[in-house]
Parts: C-alpha cells; sequence; structure tokens
C-alpha cells in the first residue's frame, strides 16, 4: 500500500511540475508507470502462480484497507497538508470513485442493453395495470381506446 501511495505521490507531483509545460514527460511518465505496473503483473502470473480468482480475493481484501486510509487522511488533513501528501491523498480519493463508480454501474450497464430488462420494469411499473387487462402501449402512447376503434371521418 506504500507503493501505491508512493506512486500516487509521483503522478501528483509529475501532474504539478510537468502539467503544462512538460505533457509530453507527464505522459512518458505515466507510461512508464503503467508498463511496469504490467510486467509485475505478468511476473507475478508467469512465476509465481497468480490466478485471476487470487487477484479477485486480493482486490476484495485491499478495497476496505484503501477507503481505511482515505479517511484517517481525511481526519489527518492539516497533518498531511504539511508532510505534502494532501495531494496523494486526493489522488488515492479520485481513484476509488473511478473504481467504486464502475463497480456499481457497470452491472446497470451491461443490463441496459438486454431487451428482457425493460420488459420487467415496465411489467414491475405496470404490474397493476396488466392485472387489469389493460393496454400498456396505448397507455404510453397517450391514445385512448375511443380514437382507435372509432373510424376516420371525414368533414
Amino acid at each position: 500500500m506504500l507503493t501505491g501511495l508512493l506512486v500516487l505521490k509521483m503522478v501528483s507531483m509529475g501532474r504539478r511540475r510537468f502539467g503544462t509545460d512538460f505533457q509530453l514527460m507527464f505522459r512518458i511518465l505515466k507510461a512508464l508507470l503503467f508498463l511496469g505496473f504490467l510486467s509485475v503483473m505478468t511476473v507475478l502470473f508467469v512465476v509465481c502462480g497468480l490466478t485471476i480468482s487470487d487477484l479477485f480475493a486480493a482486490i476484495l481484501a485491499f478495497l476496505p484497507t484503501g477507503w481505511a486510509i482515505l479517511l484517517i487522511g481525511q481526519a489527518m488533513r492539516p497533518v498531511l497538508k504539511s508532510l505534502k501528501f494532501w495531494d496523494s491523498i486526493k489522488e488515492l480519493a479520485r481513484g476509488y470513485e473511478y473504481i467504486m463508480g464502475l463497480i456499481l454501474f457497470m452491472p446497470i450497464a451491461i443490463l441496459s442493453w438486454f431487451p428482457f430488462v425493460s420488459e420487467f420494469q415496465t411489467r414491475l411499473l405496470f404490474n397493476q395495470a396488466f392485472s387489469r387487462g389493460l393496454q400498456i402501449s396505448m397507455i404510453l402512447a397517450g391514445r385512448k381506446e375511443k380514437d382507435i376503434t372509432s373510424p376516420v371521418k371525414y368533414a
């Protein structure tokens, strides 16, 4: 976890120093960090025999730990500002926000692609109308039954 905080500190310092003047240098720094992470994960998978279930268990184990570090960091804000670690805590919080958004909304986004979910939602919302034998398509279209059954009269 300390390594993660140091990486976040490097990224936040790089954003401040290389943000506008040396944007190419900052992108190279981020690419090197990504390649380092990718190489470490490759070594862990090949040499140590890491599996996807191990990775999932580690993620589930470290999510509460990182959240606790965030809460402790918020409580110790003045101390962390004086030690120049407050930017790292903010970067960690931003990363957690992204990850939690993905975890929470990805199943909703995936399920919204399937047509049976909208049918199920309509059935759930208009259950009483279905039990009465009403046709929901007419209600949703805003048409009345008289408009549909009556013949069209021309003047």
